[in-house]
């Protein structure tokens, strides 16, 4: 199975609010694809991406943190 980010049309909303889900309803962040589907989403010059469409998407256990913990980490380079 491959991971396959979808094209989203507008930016996400940091906090989900009553019209416009959050960064954890598009976003798995603890997907171990995850890097490889921002990467994706670059080249291909989106705005934003979800990955709601994903297989993958509910194979990997739900995020640990929030957002704001998230931002601090990063992969080994």
């Amino acid at each position: 199975m491959k991971p396959c980010p979808t094209d989203l049309p507008q930016t996400i909303n940091p906090e989900a609010g009553p019209k416009r889900a959050g960064v954890e309803t598009h976003r798995n962040l603890n997907c171990n694809y995850y890097d490889n589907c921002l990467d994706e989403a670059v080249r291909r010059g989106w705005q934003s991406f979800t990955c709601v469409k994903c297989p993958m998407n509910q194979q990997v256990a739900p995020p640990q943190m929030g957002i704001e913990a998230y931002a601090t980490q990063r992969r080994a380079i």
